[in-house]
């Protein structure tokens, strides 16, 4: 229903009638967009599809395109600290995207969209059924932004030109009701080229050979998924599940006259049996996974090789009561790189009443950190990038580790005569270890070294759903940000963080007519507060 309010083309649009998650572009030259939740960056939330990793490591700062919004079956959004069965990752959260899959019959879709920025969008969908147990999903999406558009007359781009291909299919088999076997194969490719900078640059010259800046970004990408399942006869409640994927991912780009080329190859496997302890209000996971990355990068003349290999065991128990919902976990990870790592992480639900629900979450998460990858935002500058070593196995770096602890209290009642709710949660992020990226050292140079003293974020946010009129539906959102690190110079606020943010959204839906159809209406007004930049003393006067 969200995802129908919007003409969104992809997952970073997606969200835009959500108030948890915000969506801002990263830089003006290559207009790309980034997500934030809880007040940290989008590398700090697990990003997965199908359940299976997706946005991550060299994928982190353009991945958010390669899921157009068209092939999107479900999204589920989890703040805090979520399931130790996806893995050590998520540290403010995860949010997960379904594909589009049969749902009982078939369906071909044909979608179109333009805009005027000489943006356009195609997107081919069909979910056929092949047998009785056997169905299908064909995907095509494409997409390229043709003219050269500069609104502002600072001779820049608005927006990049280029274009996407992006094909996927998937192959479902399910035969749960008698055999208790099912399956699902995928396969996915894309190519995506852009090319973004100053209206005069030509990308059929090279860079040294025109006065004019450019940047161009070449991402090619392949990625192989299964995920198999069986649940044991006449015990619904027993089951075993394997997925694995494959997946190349390959960057070559250049800012101006700084190259930066990478590619990593990712083979992710996890295994997880599900039973019961006597009944089915108390069941429990068990489980085992394994994670290889290979990643060679390439920035300006220095290479930067490394491999990870990280396979990890985890156990989680959920009890269900008549009003509560406890579910508890953890993960030991034994990283060829960072060590071994334990992940502990626990929720709780619990319905005060009927209309009144209380949830609270602590977690631990770690992630190693890809500081190319996730700072191209800052290669269309004049800074150069410097690494002070702390003796680490990434970068010279250690990982980043960090505890999220949540509480969360949703309130439904009536007004108007109809359904309206209201929910506040505040999140705790505290950082033990971070790979902290220092803009204020210097206005000439990024700073990348470990955490030496405290980083924090503290998240509030307060929603009020309601339909005042038939039909019509009404979203409000406040969120307070408090978010600080310990940077050489002292503890300061994290920049380009907004401490105060408002959101509105409403919505307007027609009857449906007797053929099913109805138009719907909505928009959006988002109110951004003050952000802090970072320090530019050091540059003259004007600039």
């Amino acid at each position: 229903k969200e995802l129908l309010k919007a003409a969104c083309c992809n997952l970073s649009e997606s969200f835009e009638t959500n108030a948890t998650v915000d969506v801002s572009f990263s830089n003006a030259v290559t207009g790309t967009k980034q997500l934030k939740m809880l007040g940290l960056d989008q590398k700090y939330t697990s990003l997965t599809k199908e359940l299976l990793p997706e946005i991550r490591g060299l994928a982190s700062a353009y991945g958010l395109n390669f899921i157009p919004g068209r092939w999107i079956g479900g999204i589920q959004l989890t703040k805090g600290g979520s399931t130790v069965t996806n893995g050590y990752e998520s540290i403010t959260g995860q949010i997960n995207t379904e594909l589009l899959k049969y749902q009982g019959k078939d369906e071909t879709t044909l979608n179109f969209f333009a805009d005027n920025n000489a943006r356009f969008e195609t997107n081919i969908t069909n979910v056929s059924l092949l047998s009785e147990h056997w169905n299908q999903s064909i995907l095509i999406h494409g997409n390229g932004t043709f003219s050269k558009m500069d609104y502002n007359d600072d001779g820049f781009l608005d927006q990049p030109t280029g274009n996407q291909v992006n094909i996927a299919y998937l192959l479902n088999y399910n035969d749960l009701e008698h055999k208790g076997w099912a399956s699902h194969f995928g396969i996915n490719f894309l190519r995506d080229t852009r090319n973004a900078g100053q209206m005069d640059f030509n990308k059929n010259l090279d860079q040294s050979e025109q006065s004019a800046y450019g940047v161009g970004i070449d991402i090619s990408r392949i990625q192989l998924w299964n995920k198999t399942g069986h649940v044991f006869n006449g015990k619904p409640y027993r089951s075993i599940g394997f997925m694995n994927q494959f997946t190349y991912h390959q960057q070559d780009s250049f800012f101006g006259f700084r190259d930066y080329n990478g590619n990593q190859s990712t083979f992710y496997s996890n295994l997880i049996y599900e039973d019961i302890f006597g009944n089915t209000n108390h069941k429990y996971k068990v489980g085992a996974s394994f994670l290889y990355d290979r990643f060679d990068e390439d920035y300006l003349i220095q290479n930067y090789k490394r491999t990870e290999t990280v396979p990890g065991i985890f156990g989680e128990y959920t009890l269900t009561g008549l009003k509560y919902t406890l579910v508890a976990g953890a993960r030991v990870d034994f990283h060829n790189l960072a060590g071994t790592q334990f992940t502990p992480r626990i929720n709780f639900k619990y319905d005060i009443s009927p209309k009144t629900i209380l949830r609270l979450s602590a977690g631990r998460g770690f992630r190693t950190a890809n500081i190319f990858a996730e700072s191209q935002q800052y290669f269309a500058s004049n800074r150069q990038i410097e690494i002070i070593s702390n003796n680490g196995e990434i970068y010279g770096l250690k990982p980043e580790i960090a505890w999220n602890y949540g509480a969360s209290l949703q309130q439904e009642f009536k007004i108007f005569g109809r359904k309206s709710t209201i929910i506040a949660d505040f999140f705790k992020t505290d950082f033990q270890d971070q790979v902290v990226t220092d803009l204020d050292q210097s206005a000439q140079k990024i700073l990348f070294y470990n955490l030496d003293g405290k980083s924090f974020a503290h998240s509030f946010q307060t929603q009020w759903d309601f339909i005042p009129l038939k039909n019509l539906e009404f979203r409000l959102a406040y969120k307070y940000y408090d978010v600080a690190t310990d940077y050489l110079s002292g503890l300061k606020k994290v920049p380009f963080m907004a401490k105060h943010r408002g959101f509105a959204n409403v919505a307007y839906s027609t009857n449906k007519n007797e053929k099913g159809g109805f138009w719907s209406f909505d928009t959006t007004l988002n109110l951004v507060g003050k952000q802090r930049l970072p320090n530019t003393s050091s540059n003259p006067p004007e600039f």
